[in-house]
């Protein structure tokens, strides 16, 4: 599992184990690039040091909402962006391996292997 320091504290990173969550995440990206990567760190982050959001359902605007609740989240202990967004790439990183994951293994279905 991957660890990032935000702060001083240690926040895990675990893949989401809902291939719809990560492509509905990834498209948040693609809407809003800070919400975007603040839903991705939200959605993998684990651990007594995790953002206090909570994704409350799954439509395009909630997953910008809930990176707008983990930028909330930071704002309100006082750190800046450039405190913790630059650490939410790696929460990126495994969004995006989950849907790179899946798209291999439909490649490898479809060729028979």
């Amino acid at each position: 599992m991957p660890t990032v320091n935000i702060k001083g504290q240690d926040v895990e990173l675990v893949a989401p184990t809902s291939v719809a969550d990560a492509y509905d995440c990834l498209a948040a990206l693609g809407n809003n690039t800070t919400r975007g990567m603040a839903a991705a760190l939200g959605l993998c982050a684990r651990g007594p040091h995790k953002p206090a959001a909570r994704l409350k359902s799954h439509s395009q605007a909630d997953w910008l909402r809930f990176g707008g609740d983990v930028i909330d989240h930071y704002h309100k202990k006082g750190l800046q962006l450039d405190e913790w967004l630059p650490q939410a790439n790696e929460a990126v990183e495994l969004v995006a391996s989950v849907v790179a994951g899946t798209s291999q293994g439909e490649v490898t279905k479809a060729a028979g292997n």
